[in-house]
């Protein structure tokens, strides 16, 4: 068998796409080379030819094995998208958390501050434990829309830990494939607790007042439905004293109130998604720090507005409404420079 022989059998060595482009030009290079170095003697020719031989097998090994290590590191940079089903299945056992854990604290802190009353001489345990039940609805008014904030970010942070917002941002719409069922999520969320702050929480408010003051007692704001507030309402409007426009205030503020915080949980969801794609990867001290933040300016928002609102400076809308179009603003425009970042 010749050299060329061998020469031909070594090429199938190499890759297809690599033999296609180069081989007939090599191996016409090759016996161009072989010629020259059996004109100088058959030692040197078959030097030359075992040389040559030699060079393709090397350069075919090396090329196979370069292609497998690409491909091994293409596949270690391909980072598994989760399902929208498995994101949502996520989300839901965090906020399951948090709502637990959230309402857990705050009941704890009622209890400590209603714990003269509860532990009044003659008090029953069976009275402190309905107190305690009977508090839950307005607490969780409270912890959903704070729950929401930090499951969302808590998933978000993770996702950016693992390297999924890293390939999703490579995607087109890969961040909004992650984003829109969250957000769905959260207006689903938000449903249910606009349910919990203008039907159950006026009743056990209700129920409530009248157990600690040991008798039935007139029903307040916070003790009234949106129907009951609006009808109250409509029966000082035509009274212009300043009691009777604080009391009117008063009502508003509750009406407001009610639909600003359960609008909040989209607010807030938002809110953490935003965060959480500008330091994707913070971690549990970001959870902890940007949640305490971002509810803590969110809650003296609302105070601030409602004391503002009692004192007829601004009115009842913008006193309850205020604080989810601050955050709305910002949230946005801190995805709108993200955006602007990688564009």
């Amino acid at each position: 068998m010749s050299w060329t022989s061998v020469y031909r059998l070594a090429l199938q060595l190499l890759p297809p796409e690599l033999r296609r482009k180069h081989g007939i030009a090599m191996e016409a290079l090759f016996e161009c080379e072989l010629g020259r170095a059996r004109a100088r003697g058959r030692l040197h020719g078959a030097l030359a030819g075992a040389a040559g031989v030699w060079d393709v097998v090397r350069r075919g090994a090396y090329e196979h094995l370069r292609a497998s290590r690409d491909v091994a590191e293409d596949r270690r940079d391909v980072v598994p998208q989760p399902t929208t089903r498995q994101l949502l299945r996520r989300h839901a056992a965090s906020f399951a958390t948090a709502v637990v854990a959230l309402t857990a604290l705050l009941l704890v802190l009622f209890a400590t501050k209603q714990l003269p009353t509860l532990l009044a001489p003659g008090t029953r345990s069976g009275v402190i434990a309905q107190a305690l039940l009977l508090a839950i609805p307005f607490v969780a008014a409270l912890t959903i829309p704070m729950a929401v904030l930090v499951a969302v970010l808590w998933e978000f942070t993770r996702l950016g830990a693992d390297g999924t917002l890293a390939a999703a941002r490579r995607e087109r719409a890969g961040i909004r494939r992650l984003v829109v069922p969250v957000l769905a999520a959260a207006a689903g969320v938000a449903a249910l607790s606009f349910v919990v702050t203008a039907e159950i929480v006026p009743r056990a408010n209700e129920r409530l007042v009248s157990l600690l003051a040991g008798h039935s007692a007139p029903p307040s704001d916070r003790a009234m439905t949106i129907g009951e507030l609006r009808k109250a309402a409509r029966t000082v409007r035509p009274r212009t004293d300043p009691l009777a426009l604080a009391q009117q205030a008063r009502y508003e503020i509750e009406i407001q109130k009610k639909l600003a915080l359960p609008v909040a949980c989209v607010v807030l969801a938002l809110t953490a998604v935003a965060i959480a794609l500008s330091i994707p990867r913070g971690g549990a001290v970001l959870v902890i720090g940007a949640s305490l933040a971002v509810f803590g300016a969110y809650y003296v928002l609302m105070i601030t507005g409602e004391s503002l609102a009692n004192q007829l400076v601004v009115s009842p809308f913008v006193a309850m409404w205020g604080a989810n179009a601050l955050l709305l603003a910002a949230a946005l425009l801190s995805v709108w420079r993200g955006r602007a970042r990688l564009a």
